[in-house]
């Protein structure tokens, strides 16, 4: 009796390639939308109750000696008002997120968080590290 031979399935790498290199050059691009200023070191405080970003988000970052960064240079707070305000022209952000060193003064975070709001957005997040498991 005659038996047809099975072919053995080919499986072409060609199409995993592509996918692989698809998500390879989407994880950098997206890393480097909220990388911080190579020229700042921080180190962000922990909490248990962070959550994730779910709008256009205006990114500003306190480094320990209080310099505020902004689009990767760093601000004097008299010029920051004026920055921000270009920003919000060009596009209109819903929330802003302030990515402050844990030793960071308060007074510089305060300041900050008033030249935010001063220019109209009232939605204003720290960026943390959470802290133990899922809640």
């Amino acid at each position: 009796m005659y038996r047809p031979r099975r072919r053995q399935p080919k499986v072409s790498m060609a199409p995993l390639i592509d996918i692989v290199f698809q998500l390879l050059v989407f994880a950098i691009f997206s890393a480097g939308t909220m990388a911080q200023p190579a020229e700042v070191a921080i180190q962000l405080p922990g909490a248990y109750t962070g959550t994730d970003s779910r709008g256009a988000s205006l990114v500003l970052f306190v480094s320990q000696e209080g310099l505020v960064y902004f689009d990767n240079k760093p601000l004097e707070m008299d010029l920051l008002r004026q920055e921000l305000s270009q920003a919000m022209k060009a596009g209109r952000f819903t929330e802003a997120f302030i990515f402050a060193d844990a030793k960071a003064e308060f007074e510089v975070i305060m300041a900050l968080m008033d030249e935010i709001r001063l220019v109209g957005i009232e939605n204003i997040g720290f960026a943390v590290h959470r802290l133990g498991g899922e809640l």
